[in-house]
């Protein structure tokens, strides 16, 4: 290992990416994790790093997350430096330059690149740090799991998995409020209960506050209301289950929330385009020619 410290000032660094043939990447990319998209996730992957590897980036317009489990790493940021050491969670706030490299003989880490968007603005207002979490051991294997199972309709609840452990690092260190976070948490909840009958009275009981101050937070995180924010996973889980299953429409209505298959195919329809069954047609159409 012939990399030396480094104590750089703010105009000292660059953009650099100093990759060894002795390292190893998986990266999850929205093309095969199209759902990474619906939470602001850029890009992900999973590493195994020896040898030569440096990253650095002068004004990067993404937040960048690592999430150590063996090995270290060093982290230069204007005027200091920090260590990462296994069981850590390395925060990188977008618009601020950074430099980490290898510390050791080998360095093994999941990340995430989060777009600085109105999910995750707010991570601008933390400073760069690396801090202990013990999710980091529960977030890195599903992340690793994520990468194997991309191809499968497995992908979204391991992806909500994710971005659930994920809120739950970021509550204390991100600068979210405890409505927020609790917010958040239950849309993420809700991929596993679309089949229930939800109304804003219900969604906003759930989290503890009024029906309007549910709504102003949905826009704050999501750009969108608590019922349009509703159905719009309510459309993914639809879209998934007509191109992955062999389920009838019916089922597929009522597993959505749609208890009449005639209501769910109109409403298909107004969303896509496309009647159900045109689309199921489609999508196994275009698995066939892959």
């Amino acid at each position: 290992m012939n990399q030396q410290p480094v104590n750089l000032n703010h105009d000292e660094f660059q953009d650099l990416l100093v990759l060894g043939p002795e390292c190893r990447e998986r990266f999850l990319i929205t093309e095969e994790v199209p759902e990474m998209q619906d939470y602001d996730l850029h890009l992900g992957g999973v590493s195994v790093l020896q040898g030569r590897y440096q990253v650095g980036q002068k004004t990067p317009d993404l937040h960048t997350l690592l999430f150590t489990t063996a090995g270290r790493g060093r982290l230069s940021l204007p005027g200091r430096q920090l260590a990462i050491p296994p069981g850590s969670v390395t925060l990188l706030p977008a618009g601020r330059p950074f430099l980490f490299e290898l510390d050791g003989d080998d360095w093994h880490m999941a990340w995430l690149l989060l777009r600085d968007s109105g999910t995750w603005a707010r991570l601008r207002e933390h400073d760069s740090d690396v801090f202990q979490h013990d999710q980091v051991w529960a977030l890195a294997p599903l992340m690793d799991s994520l990468y194997h199972q991309s191809r499968t309709p497995r992908r979204r609840p391991l992806l909500t998995l994710v971005h659930e452990l994920l809120t739950e690092i970021l509550s204390q260190q991100g600068g979210f409020s405890r409505l927020e976070m609790a917010v958040r948490q239950l849309f993420a909840r809700l991929e596993a209960q679309l089949h229930q009958k939800w109304s804003q009275a219900a969604l906003a009981e759930a989290v503890h506050c009024s029906v309007p101050h549910l709504n102003r937070v949905c826009r704050k995180l999501y750009g969108q209301s608590p019922m349009h924010r509703l159905a719009r996973l309510r459309l993914q889980r639809a879209r998934e289950l007509l191109a992955h299953s062999n389920w009838q429409i019916s089922q597929v209505a009522q597993r959505v929330g749609y208890p009449d298959a005639f209501n769910f195919s109109h409403w298909f329809r107004h969303q896509t385009g496309v009647s159900p069954s045109h689309y199921r047609a489609q999508a196994r159409a275009r698995h066939r020619a892959d």
